[in-house]
């Protein structure tokens, strides 16, 4: 039976406040499902955002507002594929629960959806200079007198005394938390969001002159002025939560002796050996792993001047530390990330040539 034109004209208008009422939802909530599905775990916030007690209606009573760098429960998360409201307790509010927008922070939680959990790993613009969110590190280290082939200028490459530190062993450039999706976009997470130069325009870093002094020794840099130690801190320190900064520099001092090794058997050792000769990445890493255990070396990055010296070694340890915790188990308990833009040999650089 064909309808009449009254009931036409309902059907025409119910048909017509529907489309309304879904363009409404779609502009205000670009998700567009405002339905929400039982959620856990935490949302991290990145932004100072509103946290609305209605999702729908933008309302927030008592101005709640995130705190930066501050991890919130999450109790529901919309249903759509994308993910883009957040329920989140927040302790002090009036309620306590709050809807917070997915662009304010990072979310790791699970959802339950359709009879099945779903995982969330939610990036957001500002994900990669969060603290506390890396899941390895990587120990850099470096061969100072190549590293000055390159440098002739920096106060700490004027130093031309062998017997000095610098030419006898490798030099402390780094401990960098790392965010696999981030790539090496992971750092800057406190004061400052990029990067400053010269090094010596950061703050100083707050750390004991005690501190600053043994990491003098092990960072020319921090003891001829240019101020290395403040970039890496504001770099990469800040992006990890286990220490201060005398503990993130004490930490990585102790890695940097147990890298070097005794004046026989340890690495720096092989080097000093080995001054102004060229010698197989094959031998360094027979050397490497005799100090640090079967396969150390697929965990190392060796990198070379273009004229093929060796510069830099970057060691692949896990996303925990701890203190003092030796360098033989932090590399066995490291992901294999090995990479050797060296070439089958090297040449050992003087501190003198």
């Amino acid at each position: 039976m064909m309808p009449d034109h009254d009931e036409e004209n309902i059907l025409r208008k119910s048909v017509s406040e529907l489309i309304c009422s879904l363009v409404i939802v779609l502009v205000l909530f670009p998700g567009g499902v405002l339905a929400g599905v039982p959620t856990s775990g935490e949302f991290t916030a990145t932004k100072a955002c509103q946290a609305y007690q209605s999702m729908r209606k933008r309302t927030n009573p008592d101005n709640t507002i995130l705190t930066i760098n501050q991890g919130y429960p999450v109790v529901e998360a919309n249903v759509d594929i994308g993910t883009t409201w957040y329920r989140i307790t927040v302790d002090g509010a009036n309620p306590p629960e709050r809807w917070v927008y997915f662009e304010c922070g990072i979310a790791d939680a699970t959802k339950q959806h359709s009879g099945s959990s779903v995982h969330i790993d939610q990036a957001s613009t500002g994900s990669c200079n969060v603290a506390g969110k890396e899941d390895s590190y990587v120990f850099a280290v470096s061969w100072q007198p190549a590293f000055c082939e390159g440098h002739p200028d920096k106060p700490e490459c004027k130093v031309k005394d062998p017997d000095s530190y610098q030419a006898k062993n490798f030099t402390l450039h780094g401990l960098w938390p790392n965010k696999n999706s981030c790539g090496t976009k992971y750092g800057f997470c406190g004061k400052y969001k990029k990067g400053v130069r010269p090094f010596c325009n950061y703050d100083k870093v707050p750390m004991s002159a005690e501190t600053l002094d043994d990491l003098g020794k092990v960072m020319p840099s921090a003891s001829y002025g240019s101020c290395l130690q403040r970039h890496e801190w504001y770099k990469h320190g800040t992006c990890q939560i286990e220490w201060n900064a005398d503990g993130y520099y004490e930490n990585a001092m102790q890695l940097l002796a147990d890298f070097n090794g005794d004046n026989i058997d340890g690495v720096s050792a092989f080097m000093v050996e080995n001054l102004g000769k060229q010698v197989s990445i094959s031998d360094l890493s027979e050397r490497i792993d005799q100090q640090f255990g079967a396969d150390a070396h697929k965990r190392m990055q060796y990198t070379c001047t273009s004229d093929n010296k060796l510069v830099d070694v970057y060691i692949s340890l896990p996303a925990k530390l701890g203190d003092n915790i030796p360098l033989t188990s932090l590399i066995q308990q490291a992901p294999e990330k090995y990479r050797n833009k060296c070439g089958d040999s090297f040449v050992v650089d003087r501190i003198d040539d």
